[in-house]
Parts: C-alpha cells; sequence; structure tokens
C-alpha cells in the first residue's frame, strides 16, 4: 500500500502544529509579554492532542501503545472537567465553558483511540460537536485578521484544522484513516486509531497477521 499523499500531508501539518505548541510550551516570557498571562496546562494539552492526531493519521511515525494514547486523554479530559469547576475559576483570563470545550476536546481524542461503543447516534453527536468547535475557529480566525499576531493565528487555525478534520475522520474513517484496521463496521471500528494499524508499505500477508492480532486483542 502507498502512503495517500493527503494523509500524510495532513499528519506533517499536525507534527508542526504540535511543534509550534511545544514551542509555546517553552517560551513562558515571550506569551506573557504577548498575551499577558502564560498557561501551561493549554500548551502541554494542545501541543499532546495534535500530536495524537499524528498518531491517528500515520500510525508508523508514532508507534506508541494505544494504551498510552487512551489514558493520556482519559486524564486530558478529566484534568479539563475538574479545572472548569475549581482553580479554573481563580483565572482572570479563563471561563468555565473554555475548560468544558476543552474536556470534551480531549474526551473526543480519546474516542477516537478507545470507541467503547459504537451506534450511529453518537457519530453524529461527535460530528456535530466537532462543527461547532470547528464553527468557533472560524470566528476566531475572522477575528485573528483584524489585528493579526502569529502566535494568535498559529493557535485558532491549529484548532480549525484539527475540528476539519476530526469531522472527516468521525464521518468518514476509512477514507481518512486508512491504515488502522476498520473490520466489517460500516461506520467506525472498535478502536479506530488503535493497533491494527498497518504501515502503508506492509505486505499482505503482514497485514493479515496484524488483523488477526488485533481480533485476538479483542478475544
Amino acid at each position: 500500500m502507498t502512503a495517500s499523499p493527503l494523509i500524510v500531508g495532513l499528519s506533517a501539518w499536525f507534527a508542526l502544529g504540535a511543534a509550534f505548541y511545544f514551542f509555546r510550551l517553552f517560551s513562558p516570557a515571550y506569551l506573557r509579554r504577548v498575551n499577558g498571562y502564560f498557561d501551561v496546562e493549554n500548551e502541554f494539552w494542545h501541543g499532546a492532542c495534535l500530536l495524537g492526531m499524528v498518531a491517528c493519521l500515520t500510525p508508523w511515525l508514532l508507534p506508541l501503545p494505544v494504551l498510552f494514547w487512551q489514558v493520556l486523554f482519559a486524564v486530558g479530559a478529566l484534568w479539563y472537567m475538574v479545572r472548569a469547576y475549581t482553580w479554573g475559576k481563580t483565572r482572570p483570563f479563563n471561563k468555565r465553558w473554555y475548560d468544558l470545550a476543552h474536556a470534551a476536546m480531549l474526551g473526543g481524542m480519546w474516542w477516537m483511540f478507545a470507541m467503547p461503543v459504537e451506534h450511529l447516534l453518537l457519530t453524529v453527536v461527535w460530528a456535530a460537536y466537532w462543527t461547532w468547535f470547528g464553527g468557533y475557529y472560524v470566528y476566531r480566525v475572522y477575528n485573528d485578521f483584524k489585528k493579526p499576531h502569529w502566535l494568535g493565528f498559529g493557535q485558532d487555525i491549529a484548532h480549525l484544522t484539527m475540528a476539519v478534520v476530526m469531522v472527516l475522520m468521525t464521518i468518514w474513517p476509512q477514507t481518512f484513516m486508512p491504515y488502522h484496521d476498520h473490520g466489517n463496521h460500516q461506520h467506525l471500528p472498535g478502536d479506530i486509531c488503535g493497533p491494527g494499524a498497518v504501515e502503508p508499505d506492509a505486505k499482505p500477508g503482514q497485514q493479515d497477521q496484524n488483523q488477526d492480532q488485533h481480533q485476538h486483542h479483542h478475544h
């Protein structure tokens, strides 16, 4: 199988986005000078989400166990849920709905790696959430042009791109995550970004072996 240029290109874009957020993570003085504050949790978890997108699109580039991503994003979602009702309220630059939206964002990342149940209604709900999320960042990008700065524009474009791709992944996983074993599921597999992934140049026998291992893993 030859790697799709579209998928590889999207993966490279998200890798660049992760580098952008890790630059922000290690530049607190610069962010305080530009934004007036520095939120270390924000920078870390957004960088983690973008690395997770790389793992979903091109799993052979980040061959970490699926359990790693499941635990990471479960912790992140819980983190922001607790933050929304505790220390997040004490931060003047923060709003509760920001934290709840990011809890859902991290929960959506967890869902892509865990997928505990499958139902068309859940697919619709997640697609609707990512559409709303993306729509908000269309508004943010529009406002960025009024007072442009590369930090604000970069973060809003990263969010918008992630939202668009997550909608596409949710509705058409076989198209936008072609290097994963989707079995016979019509919509979503047991774990979209799970251990059934194959490298694009894997031989047919290797793909069959991966599928057998994936099936054994779930039994």
